[in-house]
């Protein structure tokens, strides 16, 4: 990995087309597995309890994609190792969304063993609207 003064400064960007099916088989490993019908699998049911006519893709979705998106940009070895990845979800994502990651470098800090770097890193959808935003880092030694 280069040092941090030679990284580039925005992640590549990563881009996902969420679908009914890909959201039924995240939920199917997910840790609703054999709990039944919910928000994400269930259409009535999310009527129900969000007023949406549809169910929505579940928030850890948009963290394995932010996720993925900066394994891609620090190594995965290094981002399994030593990354974090805090995001606060901002509006919900439904079937034949494109979800977008970005991501941009927003300081560095000295610590034990090398430089932590700080990523601010978002989800938008086709329309451009955040679905999702917070921070990510990893160590490099």
């Amino acid at each position: 990995m280069a040092s941090p003064g030679l990284m580039e400064t925005r992640l590549t960007p990563l881009s996902k087309v969420v679908t009914e099916e890909r959201i039924a088989l995240f939920e199917e490993v997910g840790i609703f597995q054999g709990q039944g019908a919910n928000i994400h699998t269930d259409s009535d049911l999310a009527a129900r309890r969000l007023g949406t006519p549809y169910a929505i893709a579940s928030g850890r979705m948009s963290l394995a994609y932010a996720a993925e998106a900066l394994r891609r940009y620090f190594g995965a070895d290094t981002f399994h190792h030593t990354g974090t990845l805090n995001l606060k979800f901002l509006r919900p994502v439904k079937p034949g969304d494109t979800l977008s990651v970005a991501g941009r470098v927003s300081g560095r800090e000295d610590e034990a063993g090398g430089t932590r770097v700080f990523v601010d890193v978002w989800c938008e959808n086709q329309r451009g609207e955040r679905t999702a935003a917070g921070m990510g880092s990893a160590l490099l030694g």
